[in-house]
């Protein structure tokens, strides 16, 4: 997730507390701290904290993911995000706060749309460039498949 974010670096939890992370996150000044909870060794929710604030800011289930490797793409350092096509506003909301800006010439675009998968309504998010794939699919699990979501 580093390469597709712009200035951010990666922090392996091991055993240290959540505590001690964002007092790390803190420490090199982080405006917001992203931790990628694992469950049953897949990714299982995508977390992002305010270090101003203290708070979760997001909170969002992990669908899916299909990661570069799998793809059979290299990394490409992102210098530049810029958001695309993204059609939800919590989505688009933590784009911008994790550096993604409204401009042209970017090194990445992030797009996403909603889409059925296994009969689940998920978000799908992208990050490319001239219709190639830079970075990894994500699909969120936004909605409670049972609630109406009009």
């Amino acid at each position: 997730m580093t390469y597709v974010f712009p200035n951010s670096i990666k922090i392996n939890r091991g055993r240290q507390s959540l505590k001690d992370i964002i007092a790390k996150s803190t420490y090199l000044n982080s405006k917001y701290l992203v931790i990628i909870d694992v469950i049953k060794g897949n990714p299982g929710r995508f977390r992002v904290y305010d270090l101003a604030s203290k708070i979760l800011k997001y909170n969002f289930t992990i669908y899916g993911v299909t990661l570069l490797t799998e793809l059979k793409l290299h990394r490409t350092l992102i210098k530049r995000g810029c958001i695309g096509k993204i059609e939800d506003q919590k989505i688009k909301n933590m784009l911008i706060d994790l550096g993604y800006i409204y401009i042209e010439n970017c090194d990445v675009y992030a797009n996403g749309d909603y889409i059925t998968k296994d009969n689940n309504y998920v978000f799908e998010l992208k990050f490319t460039k001239d219709d190639k794939i830079l970075g990894p699919v994500i699909r969120f699990q936004l909605y409670d498949r049972n609630k109406n979501i009009d």
